[in-house]
């Protein structure tokens, strides 16, 4: 009878399945320090993209914001001078300037900021990516002016649809339609329009609402330069931060 002899594998060490473990071990924790790198990479090029496009934001903001600011001291010097015009006689003899003055108060626009990006950052959860906690405040604290000064400008809107309510009981509306051309610029009368009432409590109602918005405008040039202010030091701070 034969007898078969059984082969035995030998037993592999301790050791060797050790090794084996730290091999894999270590590949997949190369794999994460890889992926990972590559997460913070990625999230390091978002943050400059939305960083850069912030800044170009700011950029518009400040351009518009002087447009805002200077509109509002001419309007506000027309509005002193309508206000003079009305209080004396002397609106009899510049018709013409009462009225061109007179339509400049009826309108301002309001400041509109460039916000697509500051969205972006605040409803995306992306403001994440900003690291400097004190660029977030700057940021933040930007926006918070932003909604402030639309607030007043809000404000201002209502104050002169009072007096487009009251200003018919003073001003000749077909006189007033005069003063906007064709192509809706405000131009002086050639004629010397007067005012439809001469009296004084009435025509006093509207010299004092007319100041009320020179007031209310004053202000919002103050805000407006201070927003300006905020604008350019934060485009100063993230240019500088992110060495752009």
């Amino acid at each position: 009878m034969e007898v078969h002899s059984h082969t035995h594998t030998p037993r592999k060490k301790w050791t060797h399945y050790f090794w084996e473990f730290l091999m894999l071990f270590l590949a997949v924790f190369c794999g994460f320090l890889a992926e990972y790198k590559l997460e913070h990479v990625i999230e390091h090029q978002r943050e400059q993209k939305y960083v850069e496009s912030l800044i170009q934001d700011l950029e518009t903001d400040t351009a518009h914001l002087e447009s805002y600011i200077n509109l509002r001291k001419g309007k506000r010097i027309m509005m002193d001078s309508l206000v003079l015009l009305l209080s004396t006689d002397m609106h009899k003899q510049f018709g013409n300037e009462t009225y061109f003055f007179a339509r400049h108060v009826y309108n301002s626009p309001p400041f509109i900021s460039t916000d697509g990006t500051m969205q972006q950052l605040k409803n995306a959860g992306n403001l994440r990516l900003i690291k400097n906690e004190n660029i977030i405040n700057n940021i933040l604290a930007y926006d918070a002016s932003v909604k402030e000064l639309r607030e007043w400008d809000e404000s201002d809107t209502r104050i002169r649809t009072t007096f487009r309510e009251i200003g018919g009981s003073v001003f000749n509306a077909n006189e007033l339609y005069k003063v906007i051309d064709s192509n809706f610029k405000f131009v002086r009368p050639t004629t010397n329009p007067q005012l439809i009432t001469e009296n004084p409590i009435t025509i006093n109602n509207v010299a004092f609402q007319v100041q009320y918005i020179s007031l209310s405008s004053l202000g919002n040039t103050q805000r407006g330069k201070a927003l300006k202010e905020k604008a350019e030091k934060l485009i100063e701070l993230l240019k500088q931060q992110y060495h752009l």
